[in-house]
């Protein structure tokens, strides 16, 4: 059985949030009914999906994800049809974790029944502040209201498991707000899962334009700061650090993200996706990669998957070949993201090589780091992972620019 994770984008959304630098269409730039999220939209997912699945021979899906954008301005109808066309595709393994992103204000009672009788069993709920001075201050369509409402209907109606998304050092934030908003999400039970970023001042985006202008005020020292004391509050109430962003009750961690955490195949379509394809084994001697990038304009894309006449070199995307070595860094650099680390028994399987001489284990970058307290080292089935603390995680990127 051949059974690989796939990521389904879905690019529309209602407002384009300040600090966002994701591939999205917003309702003000849209022109007309292409670049709105019709039914001829899920038809090109569906026909795009056929094809990988044909070429590599997918036998199932082990996990989905349905990110964006916003997936939720999906209607009821369009959600049933998409689901059902993708396991007619090709079908999920009985125990999928079959995940969709939600924002607030699109949560109701019946959009929630659709989901969970269409196969979804975890829901990522992007709040990032229960604090409307914050929300307000990035131009977040969302209020505190709204996502108070949403998390009251997930507990009262949703089964299935709940993750949450929440970035520190928004402008406007106090750390009195931002410690305190956690006290709603510790009450509501199937919330097993919460992604806490830092907020990160991309220089395209609105917010970082009124940053470099001086028009906001904002301190990375401040969000930072924030951020440790989230974590704090987490792992208090026990959810568990496990990857640098992410925390989870011990059992509930991602299953789709591990894919791409451990250079695992995964299918990626929808304009503007990502897909990488490792080879026909995953875990075996890696050789070449193969990393396409779909085109971010809908109607190229809709226009290309509704065709009658395909040829695999017109498919409207970006493609890059990965070279071993590249793969190789990709691996350590996505491995060491995870307190469990990097196995020395899964490098030697990927890449033929000594894990240990290549970040310097007994002499070099490694030993320095583990005799400072910022790397350990730990047995996990017999054989050594290697992995930086608690403390040496906040200086991964100088971890990574030592080793390269």
């Amino acid at each position: 059985m051949k059974a690989v994770s796939l990521y389904i984008h879905i690019p529309f959304c209602k407002k384009k949030c300040d600090y966002c630098d994701f591939f999205s269409v917003p309702e003000s730039a849209r022109k007309g009914k292409p670049n709105d999220l019709t039914d001829s939209y899920i038809s090109a997912l569906l026909n795009e999906a056929a094809f990988y699945v044909e070429k590599y021979g997918i036998t199932a899906w082990k996990t989905l994800y349905l990110g964006g954008g916003t997936p939720s301005l999906l209607s009821e109808r369009q959600v049933a049809t998409l689901l059902q066309g993708i396991r007619s595709v090709c079908p999920l393994l009985p125990d999928a974790e079959v995940t969709m992103e939600m924002n607030p204000e699109n949560v109701s009672e019946s959009f929630l029944r659709v989901c969970s009788e269409n196969g979804v069993n975890r829901i990522s709920m992007g709040i990032q502040a229960l604090d409307d001075k914050a929300l307000v201050a990035v131009h977040r369509g969302c209020s505190v209201q709204s996502a108070q409402e949403a998390l009251a209907i997930v507990e009262k109606f949703w089964a299935g498991n709940v993750s949450v998304d929440f970035i520190a050092g928004l402008p406007s934030q106090t750390y009195s707000s931002f410690r305190n908003q956690f006290t709603e999400i510790f009450a509501i039970k199937n919330i097993r899962h919460i992604s806490l970023y830092t907020l990160t001042i991309e220089e395209n985006t609105v917010l970082g334009k009124k940053i470099d202008s001086g028009e906001i005020s904002w301190s990375y020292e401040k969000a930072d700061k924030m951020w440790l004391l989230g974590r704090s509050i987490l792992e208090k109430h026990g959810f568990k650090q496990y990857e640098i962003s992410n925390f989870a009750v011990p059992g509930f961690e991602s299953r789709h993200n591990a894919s791409y955490w451990r250079l695992q195949n995964y299918i990626g379509i929808g304009a503007g996706a990502t897909g990488t394809w490792y080879g026909d084994s995953d875990g075996s001697l890696l050789q070449e990669g193969f990393r396409w990038t779909n085109t971010r304009s809908v109607i190229e894309y809709e226009n290309y998957w509704l065709s009658a006449d395909k040829i695999e070199k017109n498919i409207p995307r970006n493609v890059e070949i990965l070279s071993y070595d590249t793969m190789m860094f990709e691996f350590l650099m996505l491995g060491f993201r995870l307190l469990k680390g990097v196995s020395d028994s899964e490098f030697k399987a990927r890449f033929g090589e000594s894990l240990k001489k290549r970040i310097g284990v007994e002499d070099g970058v490694f030993s320095d780091w583990k005799k400072n307290r910022l790397a350990t080292v730990q047995k996990n089935n017999g054989f050594n992972s290697y992995s930086l603390n608690r403390r040496g995680i906040l200086l991964l990127n100088r971890f990574l620019e030592s080793i390269m």
